[in-house]
């Protein structure tokens, strides 16, 4: 392991494991004093995760980052699904639930003129009666479980991140990461990124290297460990 020199990650992946990128980005900080990132065309869900580790980073002109959403592959469905889906599904249904019930009072109190508190629990059992269906379809313990995955994708980012942003910046932009992000796609550009990681300016000779080291990653499939020599 390299102990004495800047080490360079570059990172080109759809995602992963988020304890395998946890531990690769740990072993880099530990070993090597850290590393900078460096991002051509994309690093998704556990590899933005890995990204976030690094000391600085440096992404292409139209390279992305995603949120920190864990996939999970459904037997049933046959096809791999975001542990988010579950979770602001539930969230929707609240929302739901309480628009309804603000509804109905106005209707309620319109139709029969009676005080709040009269028609409330009147209010609220129709409500209630609307929404079980819905609610009924929800797997408490499945919803648990996808809850808790999402909550060790933001505690990894969050100590990732405490030693070079502080603390209450890394659990701010792994909220966000885990959060507020509407679907697992969702293309964090570079102008956003720069809100919460440490983003090297790009210059024009990075700018062009970016551009061939992409080029090339499009033409053959690479995977590659060691040091960078500069031609002579």
């Amino acid at each position: 392991m390299v102990k004495d020199g800047p080490v360079v990650l570059l990172i080109d992946s759809p995602g992963g494991y988020a304890e395998v990128a946890y531990k690769i980005a740990r072993t880099l900080c530990r070993h090597a004093g850290g590393f900078t990132a460096v991002v051509p065309r994309y690093a998704k869900s556990a590899a933005t995760l890995l990204t976030l580790g690094a000391t600085a980073v440096l992404m292409g002109p139209d390279a992305e980052l995603g949120p920190l959403d864990a996939q999970i592959y459904d037997e049933e469905r046959e096809e791999r699904g975001s542990a988010l889906d579950e979770i602001q599904a539930l969230e929707q249904l609240h929302r739901v639930a309480l628009e309804q019930l603000h509804q109905t009072m106005l209707l309620m109190r319109i139709g029969t003129r009676k005080r709040s508190e009269v028609i409330l629990p009147h209010a609220c059992k129709l409500v209630s009666d609307m929404m079980a269906p819905l609610l009924d379809k929800i797997d408490t313990v499945h919803y648990a479980k996808q809850s808790r995955r999402l909550k060790v994708a933001e505690e990894y980012a969050v100590r990732l991140m405490a030693s070079s942003y502080g603390r209450d910046d890394a659990k701010e932009a792994a909220d966000k990461l885990v959060n507020r992000y509407p679907e697992h796609t969702f293309v964090i550009d570079r102008e956003e990124a720069t809100s919460f990681v440490n983003m090297i300016d790009s210059s024009d000779d990075a700018a062009r290297a970016m551009q061939r080291i992409e080029t090339y990653l499009w033409e053959n499939d690479l995977s590659a460990v060691g040091r960078l020599r500069e031609r002579a």
